[in-house]
């Protein structure tokens, strides 16, 4: 595993020994393309109150699961249930119960 800079000097010494130019790389040292079925990740900051943080790490920690993970899956699902939905405000959601009649039970 290659040793990565830990203080300013050895920063300072990695990037002096750096090289840059315009020549050409070789096809043969450009990595792959990504493929349709490649995953890429990306870290996000997400500043969420310390109670709910909490509340997620220990809701990741019952399934066994990394609080990423379950954040993760948490987003697809809502992203799922909007793109398959037709929301409503909850205005428009309460004038529609209210419109509603009484179910008329059978003896």
């Amino acid at each position: 595993m290659t040793d990565y800079p830990t203080n300013p000097t050895d920063v300072r010494d990695l990037l002096s020994g750096l090289e840059y130019s315009d020549v050409p790389v070789d096809p043969g040292e450009v990595p792959p393309s990504l493929r349709p079925e490649d995953t890429v990740t990306v870290t996000t900051s997400l500043r969420i109150p310390l109670d709910l943080h909490q509340r997620v790490k220990k809701a990741a920690e019952q399934r066994n699961v990394s609080m990423s993970a379950l954040i993760r899956d948490w987003i697809e699902l809502e992203l799922a249930t909007l793109e398959n939905d037709q929301p409503i405000s909850r205005a428009d959601a309460l004038r529609a119960l209210a419109a509603l009649h009484p179910l008329r039970r059978s003896a």
